[in-house]
């Protein structure tokens, strides 16, 4: 849904609620579901030590035309003809001894305080289970980051500088740079928008709104102005390189050539708030070029709602980030796998929109630069590397998150800025708060309403429908409950439902008769 309303300083509120990362593209390339590819290229890997007449002839043979070279990587942006299957030619290149690998170029998509008006809303960095414009989650105290007491113990007590710091290279779909948050942070600014990796410079304009707002949440410059937002690092500078589009979708070469890119703009941070379930060795080497040169890289879990591993973040070299809300629970949306290893705010997330406005998105896209800006604030106030950053930043994490019932989650640790900063920072406890369970027992054939039913949740309690077919348990401990429907004719029918803590789960009954 979206909202406006008008701001005392005269911006506009715009309030966009998106439970996943991206929207779905203009025109999407013939695929599976799991990721679309580009069908009109493929990239082709060599061995380090293949000349380059050796590669020539390879082509030759095949009659590949080379759209463009990764050279840094050693991959070949191969053009197919028109009319002709992609999957083909990768194996016809696979055939050769001389490739190291050849693959489809698939798609990645797009997870002292401040008197910043919307900073209330930021329960990410301060939580006293404030309601949040637009959310429906039942905050807990100081389930958040600690951000007030990370800022006096790195800037002082009222200060915001807002230069000075590390610089963070944004990999996204570009940035507002004329935004009042946002206005000369922008130190380099680049784009690969045209599927084979080819980088142009100085245009990184934000035709989505998914890099403004993961731009804002990593380093909006003003952090004590009443105007907006504050950024987790507010000195923190800004590398962006534009690898999706308005659509929120970029193929791998796009990607691969935009971490290069950031590896030569000087970024010591690298954040991506994209993903794929595709693996690519492709990626996989701009990944272990950026880590071999010194940079730490941070990324989406992604927003499966189950443990299948997303990539880049899978990558060892890469520090994955999974999502938690205001109540202390790991999101339902967030990937969850043992490759997680930190969780950050993601769920009801206030940060920069383009056009001086503002908005609101879950996501693991959300929750990453969280991470990536605490990276920023401790590289900068304790001289650390970037290995040395990620340990600082696992091993200071708040322990106690909630899993909400998902067997597929661990309790990862939760981010905790002012504790990696040495600013202290409160310690909280998993909440327990009662839910809920709620919803209908119907008749799967007529779609009417099944009073007399019985919801049997078995610890949880249970509860007979009333005429309608609805049904209410209340007072509900967080976790996970096996629910069973049945009524006299039908056929029992039974599914898992997790709690989270304050929240009602809606549990549906869709009944065949006997």
């Amino acid at each position: 849904m979206t909202r406006t309303r008008s701001l005392p300083v005269g911006v506009l509120l715009l309030l966009v609620m998106l439970m996943s990362l991206l929207v779905a593209p203009a025109t999407t390339p013939t695929a599976d579901a799991a990721g679309n590819y580009d069908e009109d290229h493929i990239l082709v890997g060599w061995d380090r030590s293949l000349p380059q007449e050796a590669r020539t002839d390879v082509h030759r043979q095949e009659g590949g035309e080379v759209a463009n070279r990764l050279d840094f990587i050693d991959v070949d942006v191969v053009e197919v003809p028109e009319n002709q299957d992609p999957n083909e030619w990768v194996a016809r290149y696979q055939r050769h001894p001389q490739v190291a690998f050849a693959e489809l170029n698939y798609y990645a998509e797009q997870t002292s305080v401040p008197s910043d008006i919307l900073f209330e809303d930021q329960w990410g960095f301060h939580n006293t289970a404030q309601s949040v414009t637009g959310s429906f989650v039942k905050g807990v105290t100081d389930w958040d980051i600690d951000a007030p007491e990370a800022w006096d113990a790195a800037f002082g007590a009222g200060s915001f500088p807002s230069t000075g710091g590390t610089k963070v290279a944004i990999v996204d779909t570009g940035i507002d740079r004329a935004h009042v948050e946002l206005f000369n942070k922008v130190q380099d600014c680049a784009q690969a928008i045209l599927l084979i990796g080819v980088i142009t410079e100085g245009s990184c304009t934000d035709d989505n709104l998914h890099g403004t707002h993961v731009a804002g949440t990593v380093a909006a410059n003003t952090g004590n102005n009443g105007v907006g937002v504050a950024g987790t690092a507010p000195d923190a500078q800004l590398s962006i390189c534009k690898a999706l589009n308005g659509a929120g979708f970029g193929t791998f070469a796009d990607v691969a050539a935009c971490i290069d890119w950031s590896v030569t703009s000087g970024a010591k941070i690298i954040s991506m708030s994209l993903g794929s379930e595709k693996g690519s060795s492709t990626l996989e080497r701009a990944v272990k070029e950026a880590d071999a040169a010194g940079l730490l890289v941070i990324a989406a879990a992604g927003n499966g709602y189950d443990s299948t591993l997303n990539y880049p973040a899978a990558y060892p070299e890469v520090m994955s980030v999974a999502s938690f809300n205001q109540a202390g629970v790991i999101s339902d949306f967030s990937t969850c796998n043992s490759d997680v290893e930190i969780a950050a705010p993601g769920e009801d997330v206030w940060s920069t929109f383009p056009e001086n406005t503002y908005g609101v998105i879950s996501g693991t896209s959300m929750a990453t630069p969280h991470v990536a800006g605490a990276a920023a604030l401790v590289m900068s106030e304790l001289g650390l590397d970037a290995q040395q950053t990620r340990s600082k930043l696992k091993n200071t994490g708040t322990s106690g998150l909630s899993t909400g019932g998902r067997k597929e989650c661990s309790s990862y640790p939760a981010l905790n800025l002012a504790a990696a900063v040495g600013g202290g920072g409160g310690t909280t406890t998993p909440s327990t708060d009662p839910g809920g369970i709620a919803g209908t027992v119907s008749d799967a054939r007529t779609k009417a309403g099944i009073g007399g039913a019985l919801v049997d949740c078995g610890s949880a309690g249970s509860a007979t429908t009333s005429s309608t077919g609805s049904y209410s348990i209340t007072d509900v401990a967080p976790g996970s409950y096996t629910c069973t429907a049945s009524a006299a004719g039908y056929r029992k029918k039974s599914q898992t439902v997790s709690v989270e803590s304050g929240l009602i789960t809606t549990a549906d009954f869709a009944l065949r008769k006997a």
